[in-house]
């Protein structure tokens, strides 16, 4: 299974599904998507690190001096406007939640997800929207359906 979700979109996903209250064979298929989805976020985290080692004040190990208030420092200002593009890039790049999880689970997902009937607003009725045409989309590049 593969599905594709912007960066920028996988922690509000996360926590839409860990939220949602399922029956058991919905919540299986949350479950295995969510731990996919965990994956991603490593990933993420590892990826927008690295863009910030390669723009931040570095200490002698050559990782990012991190402040106390959890930011950082540019070591060359002049590439304030190069780092905030290229964050945005990475942001906005579709990360590959795929792996290995069961036949016909994508419509498992699609199932849930048409049959949710929870109030949704804010963040997690955007996660909902970005998580439905996800799920979508994969469909009918795979063809899976009922």
């Amino acid at each position: 299974m593969k599905v594709l979700l912007p960066n920028s979109q996988l922690a509000g996903v996360a926590d839409l599904l860990e939220t949602m209250s399922l029956k058991p064979a919905a919540s299986r298929a949350r479950t295995k998507l969510l731990n996919l989805i965990r994956e991603a976020i490593t990933r993420f985290g590892a990826d927008e690190y690295e863009l910030v080692s390669q723009y931040a004040h570095l200490d002698e190990q050559g990782r990012p001096v991190i402040d106390k208030d959890g930011t950082f420092s540019l070591a060359d200002e002049d590439k304030t406007a190069e780092f905030f593009t290229t964050r945005q890039q990475l942001l906005d790049t579709p990360a590959e939640v795929e792996g290995p999880t069961y036949e016909g689970h994508l419509q498992d997902l699609k199932d849930m997800l048409d049959t949710y009937d929870c109030e949704l607003s804010g963040q997690k009725a955007q996660a909902y929207d970005c998580l439905y045409e996800a799920v979508a989309e994969a469909i009918n590049k795979t063809g899976e359906n009922h």
